[in-house]
């Protein structure tokens, strides 16, 4: 008779959980925090590339405006026609047709016309108009006043009263006006009556504007100056009539 075999059943080790070590972690959270760092890297400088696009191109529109608008119509300064002008009003203007005031950051120009700052062009009169710079909004500014082409000619432009000022452009940072002298200084007057030979023929204007960003990295903006001139035509063509006269 066979002997009865004895089965002994041997003991299984139980199975581990599936999981990451602490090392794979690590790991995983570096490479997270690097994925994630160069996706705010290619975002900060998407961003910064937009917002100096979007400021150049604010500069480009100022200056194009500042051509258009602003030295065209300084370049009026002088214009008279005695044909709808009283001699009184005439005399203003051949007396004092432009002006630098407060350090050069305001210019006031006068002429016979239908311009001005906040005003219809509707209507010919002795204008008198007034660029400035207001510092706490960074914008150019203008300002005007109105003497009727009615009035008597005592009536004086210095008497009325200034408009409200307008805001015209933005994102400046500073405005510089000075004379253009026959003699090559600044100093002169614009005054046909008491000082011909040396009268002021025209204006600089000076614009600086927030730029672009600076190269160190600091994020700052860095200032972009401009220059701008601006000749009084009507009063070239008097100096060259005098000229031509005298000769």
């Amino acid at each position: 008779m066979m002997p009865t075999a004895h089965v002994t059943s041997k003991c299984r080790a139980p199975l581990r959980e599936a999981g990451f070590t602490l090392i794979e972690l690590m790991i995983a959270l570096v490479m997270t925090v690097l994925l994630i760092g160069g996706i705010m890297v290619v975002h900060l400088s998407g961003r910064a590339t937009f917002i100096d696009a979007t400021q150049m191109s604010r500069i480009q529109e100022n200056v194009r405006f500042a051509s258009d608008y602003m030295i065209r119509d300084i370049r009026n300064a002088g214009f008279r026609d005695e044909t709808f002008l009283r001699t009184g009003h005439e005399l203003q203007i051949r007396q004092n047709y432009a002006d630098v005031l407060n350090g050069g950051s305001t210019l006031r120009i006068r002429y016979a016309g239908r311009g001005h700052c906040t005003e219809a062009f509707d209507e010919f009169r002795l204008v008198e108009n007034e660029y400035g710079f207001d510092a706490q909004t960074g914008t150019l500014t203008c300002r005007g006043r109105t003497v009727p082409r009615d009035d008597p000619g005592e009536v004086l432009v210095t008497d009325q009263v200034f408009s409200d000022p307008v805001a015209l452009f933005g994102g400046l940072s500073g405005i510089a006006f000075q004379k253009i002298c026959p003699d090559g200084t600044a100093t002169c007057d614009c005054d046909l009556v008491d000082n011909f030979d040396n009268a002021c023929i025209g204006v600089r204007v000076g614009l600086q504007f927030q730029g672009m960003r600076e190269l160190d990295g600091t994020g700052e903006f860095e200032d972009r100056s401009i220059e701008l001139s601006a000749a009084f035509r009507n009063i070239v063509l008097d100096r060259m009539n005098a000229y031509a006269a005298a000769h």
